[in-house]
Parts: C-alpha cells; structure tokens; sequence
C-alpha cells in the first residue's frame, strides 16, 4: 500500500496514490465501470485492453500470473456491468506530458489510446470482490486500496477467496477482516 494510504478512506486512499505517481499526472483518480454504458465496439475495447495487460503479464512473469485463466469470469463480470477499474481525469498536464504508451495507464491498442485507464481492475458478483488485479508495474501504490475503498462505498461488502493468490492475504487483511479456512477465506468490509 502507499505510504499513507488508509483503506477505509476514499480521501486518504487518493491522495496517496497521487503522491506515488509521478508529478503530471495529476488528474482525479475516479472509479470506472469498463461495461457501464452497455457492450459494444466502444466498450469491448476495455475488455481487450485488459485481456491484453493479462497475456503480457502471463507472459512476462514465466506464466505465474493465474489471471489470464478468468477471462471468462471477467467477460462475465463485464457484461454485466460489474467490472471496474481506476482512471484519471484529463488535464492538460496529461495531454502536454504524457506519450502514447506511458507505463502507468492500460496497453494502447489499435482503436486508440485507452483514455488514461490504470492497469488495474476489481470483478463484482453479488456485491463481493470476485478477481483484484493490479499490474505488477503498478503494485503497491495504493491503486487497489483505492479501487476496494471506492465499491465499498457502492456497497461492496467483501471479497471472497482473498488468500488465492499468493501474498495478497496481507492486502486483505489491511482493508478488511479476514476469516475463513485456507483456500477459501473471505474478507468482510
């Protein structure tokens, strides 16, 4: 988590990712729903975007990183509007100072550049985190405290199998309680 992150508050969260990430980029991080405004060419950018941080991570990591096998629980959540991720508002910081394939935001395709989207995203069912993902780039500053601080005052109330992944029980642990037998706890908000 970034330095001064508090999980519980969206303020706090924000403020600390701003102060890990690099002086121009100083927009608003706001909550994103990648399938908000329905599925189509548009929006399956987004899904492919994401598809596309998944398959370079797989790759670059040896194949150790899981999550390009939940594509169809992210298609899923994506349909059905339940996916959300993190972005930044545009300033003109942004548009003077920031290169086509900057390395804090989402992998640029060939149908444009993705709109300052963070390489991060949060899969919801049933008002649970089922999937948290955070480039491993981007890790550890306050990007996924920021995203669970901000669906939980959607009414997000927890997520379940928190200790999947390796190392991400501590996460979980720090933003909410964690109970549970071993490969299957579940952190309450």
């Amino acid at each position: 988590m970034a330095r001064g992150a508090d999980a519980r508050d969206p303020a706090a969260s924000a403020v600390a990712v701003q102060r890990s990430l690099p002086s121009y980029l100083d927009g608003e991080v706001r909550l994103f729903n990648f399938g908000e405004d329905g599925v189509d060419r548009h929006t399956l950018k987004w899904f492919f975007a994401i598809h596309t941080e998944l398959l370079a991570e797989w790759q670059a990591n040896g194949s150790r990183d899981g999550f390009i096998h939940d594509q169809a629980a992210i298609l899923e959540c994506f349909v059905r509007g339940t996916l959300y991720g993190l972005c930044m508002a545009e300033t003109q910081s942004l548009l003077d100072n920031v290169a086509l394939e900057d390395p804090h935001f989402m992998t640029t395709l060939a149908t444009g550049r993705c709109c300052y989207r963070f390489p991060v995203f949060c899969a919801v069912s049933n008002d649970r985190i089922e999937l948290l993902w955070v480039a491993e780039r981007m890790r550890r500053r306050g990007l996924a405290t920021l995203l669970v601080s901000l669906l939980r005052q959607r009414g997000v109330k927890g997520a379940d199998g928190v200790d999947r992944v390796p190392g991400a029980l501590a996460f979980w642990q720090r933003v909410g309680a964690v109970a549970g037998p071993p490969g299957r706890a579940r952190a309450c908000f």
